[in-house]
């Protein structure tokens, strides 16, 4: 089975367990949490190693949730992956946990990904017309690859839209290549 369906199962069960009450507070815990584990190449590193004991492991995560408003709840998920060995996947956990919440609450979600970052108001301006295009409930996530050398691609769902220039410049070589 592969780590995404069952860091899935570990998501959906941490959802089951918390309070309604508590959901924002987690989710706002769970996106702090998994920032602080990709913002240190060390941290992914001590997390995926199989040559990591899985106490240090557990100890270095539950040090960085213990002022955290959503403690408990967190250290219960550390527990069950250490216990069964499935610390190495905590970050997809996290990500996983975002994803079912949002769908949980009729959100759609959507990656931009653009070749460079842009400003607050083009954000804007893809925001209002994605929600006007799929509905208010949509949450969009921005991000930037320099492969792409210019343009987006927007993904909602398992619908993609490639406006990159990257895909046009191998469309025009796949062209050209036919007419040879």
């Amino acid at each position: 089975m592969s780590n995404k369906i069952i860091a899935q199962r570990y998501a959906i069960a941490l959802f089951s367990t918390a309070k309604n009450d508590d959901l924002d507070s987690l989710f706002s815990d769970t996106k702090a949490l998994l920032e602080m584990i990709h913002s240190s190449d060390d941290l992914i590193q001590t997390l995926k190693s199989p040559l990591s004991k899985g106490e240090l492991k557990l100890n270095i995560v539950s040090s960085l949730i213990k002022d955290m408003s959503s403690n408990k709840i967190l250290k219960g998920l550390l527990d069950t992956l250490y216990k069964n060995k499935r610390l190495s996947i905590l970050a997809l956990v996290l990500s996983s946990f975002g994803e079912v919440l949002l769908s949980k609450r009729g959100y759609k979600s959507a990656n931009v990904t653009t070749a460079s970052d842009i400003d607050d108001d083009t954000k804007k301006n893809i925001s209002e017309l994605l929600n006007s295009q799929y509905g208010s409930k949509i949450n969009i996530e921005f991000k930037t690859n320099e492969s792409l050398l210019g343009g987006m691609t927007v993904v909602v769902g398992s619908k993609m839209i490639d406006l990159s220039v990257r895909s046009q410049v191998s469309k025009f070589t796949n062209n050209v290549k036919g007419d040879i």
